[in-house]
C-alpha cells in the first residue's frame, strides 16, 4: 500500500492540442488548477475545474494508462484501462470505487447514479492523492493516465492528461 502523498511538481495537467489551457478547447470543460505546496513534504492540486454542459447518455469516455519505469518520459502503454464506457454507465458501475477517494477533496463531485451530469464547478480543495484508490501492484515510475471524453451527439471531446510520479518507498 502507498502513502498518500503528492511531491511538489509531480502533477502535470496539459491540453493535448495547444499545450496550455490544460483541457482541450472544445467548450466542454476548463480546468485552472495548480500543485500547492501544504508543507515541506506534501504538495495538493488546487483550482478549479469548470463543466460547462450537460453530460448525458449521448458522451462516452476512455481512460488509458501509460508508464516509464525510469522516469524518463518513455511511456509504453500499460495494459490495464477503462473504457470506452457510456458516461452514465461509468457513473453506475465503477464510480463508487473512486468516490469516496475524491469527495474530500471536490465536494460537489456526481454521486453513483447521478445522470446526467449537470454543468457546474467542481472546486479542487488541496486534492492530495490517495494510494489506496490504486490497486497494491502498481510499479514505481512515472505514469501517465490519459482521459479521453467525446460527445456521441455533436462530436466534440476533450483530452486530459495527468502525469504523477511513484517513488519506491510509497510517495506519489
Amino acid at each position: 500500500m502507498l502513502p498518500p502523498y503528492v511531491p511538489k511538481g509531480l502533477w502535470t495537467i496539459w491540453n493535448n492540442s495547444t499545450g496550455h489551457n490544460m483541457i482541450a478547447d472544445s467548450g466542454l470543460m476548463e480546468l485552472n488548477a495548480r500543485v500547492r505546496k501544504i508543507n515541506r513534504t506534501t504538495a495538493a492540486l488546487s483550482g478549479n475545474f469548470v463543466q460547462n454542459v450537460d453530460m448525458d447518455t449521448n458522451f462516452n469516455g476512455l481512460i488509458e494508462l501509460h508508464h516509464s519505469p525510469l522516469g524518463n518520459n518513455q511511456f509504453n502503454r500499460y495494459p490495464m484501462k477503462l473504457g470506452p464506457i457510456n458516461l452514465c454507465a461509468f457513473l453506475d458501475t465503477h464510480w463508487s470505487d473512486y468516490y469516496k477517494y475524491i469527495v474530500i477533496y471536490i465536494p460537489n463531485v456526481p454521486k453513483q447514479g447521478e445522470c446526467p451530469m449537470t454543468a457546474r464547478t467542481y472546486p479542487i480543495n488541496d486534492w492530495i492523492m490517495d494510494a489506496e484508490m490504486f490497486p497494491p501492484y502498481v510499479p514505481t515510475g512515472l505514469w501517465k493516465m490519459i482521459w479521453t471524453v467525446w460527445d456521441n451527439s455533436t462530436g466534440h471531446n476533450l483530452i486530459m492528461e495527468i502525469i504523477f510520479k511513484v517513488y519506491d518507498d510509497g510517495y506519489f
